[in-house]
């Protein structure tokens, strides 16, 4: 099985959670908060919320091209791949 970054993880279970939706690139920087405080002090300028969004959009890139994901270019929605349930699944099974 395949082994990905934490992060990269946590943007696949939660695209996963809303399966058949898609999210915006803001949608998931905010839901993906609780991480990014997990690893640097509780910041809210405007600046660091676009590092959020640049480090999140850089790691949806990857993982549309690693066949995880589909982003949208045009509207920068992402969606869940078969191939990222796959892999979000096993990874609940086997821990």
């Amino acid at each position: 099985m395949e082994t990905l970054p934490i992060f990269l993880v946590k943007i696949l279970q939660m695209l996963a959670d809303r399966y058949g939706m898609s999210c915006t690139l803001e949608e998931l920087t905010s839901l993906l908060t609780p991480v990014f405080n997990t690893y640097t002090l509780l910041q809210d300028s405007i600046a660091d919320e676009k590092k959020k969004q640049a480090r999140v959009l850089d790691a949806l890139i990857l993982l549309n091209k690693e066949g995880y994901l589909f982003l949208s270019s045009s509207s920068d929605e992402s969606t869940i791949s078969i191939k990222g349930l796959i892999l979000v699944n096993n990874k609940v099974i086997c821990n």
